[in-house]
């Protein structure tokens, strides 16, 4: 993955009311893909700072999660992997993905859902939470590398 295939940079916070609570991204995938990563950057111009990294290793069904400190790579990554038992896989068929990711600003965490659509609306799956080394207040942008085609949505909230 050498390429940012698409970035959004996040409104600056000035107090508490306007933090984003979660975000969401809808994505399309190149066909035979292998991985995307969903990075949360504190400096969208130099990428030495990473709160967190979201990356779906597709073939192996395993996210990794980590982060950036000073242009280094944290040595304790978290892997989790998928069981397709409650939704949540990502097979390298699968033409689209469609995750969520709540911010707890107070534990300075991100938990991450696959949003699955259905005849009944939207429905949620926990994959993963990761423990984040630096505030969730530093990240300025969101970077998304990898097999990925096309952005569907990009959604922010805020409570």
């Amino acid at each position: 993955m050498s390429e940012v295939i698409y970035c959004c940079f996040l409104p600056t916070v000035k107090n508490d009311t306007d933090r984003i609570t979660s975000l969401t991204v809808r994505g399309t995938l190149q066909k035979k893909s292998q991985e995307f990563s969903i990075n949360f950057v504190n400096n969208p111009t130099n990428t030495d700072n990473i709160t967190y990294q979201f990356k779906m290793e597709i073939p192996k069904q395993k996210i990794v999660e980590t982060h950036k400190k000073e242009g280094k790579w944290s040595n304790t990554e978290k892997e989790t992997y998928l069981n397709g038992s409650a939704g949540d896989s990502i097979s390298h068929t699968d033409t689209e993905f469609f995750l969520e990711f709540v911010f707890n600003y107070k534990n300075s965490t991100i938990r991450v859902n696959r949003v699955v659509d259905g005849n009944e609306g939207k429905g949620y799956n926990h994959i993963c939470e990761y423990d984040t080394l630096f505030d969730l207040f530093e990240i300025q942008a969101v970077q998304i590398w990898g097999d990925v085609k096309k952005i569907l949505t990009f959604t922010m909230k805020y409570d």
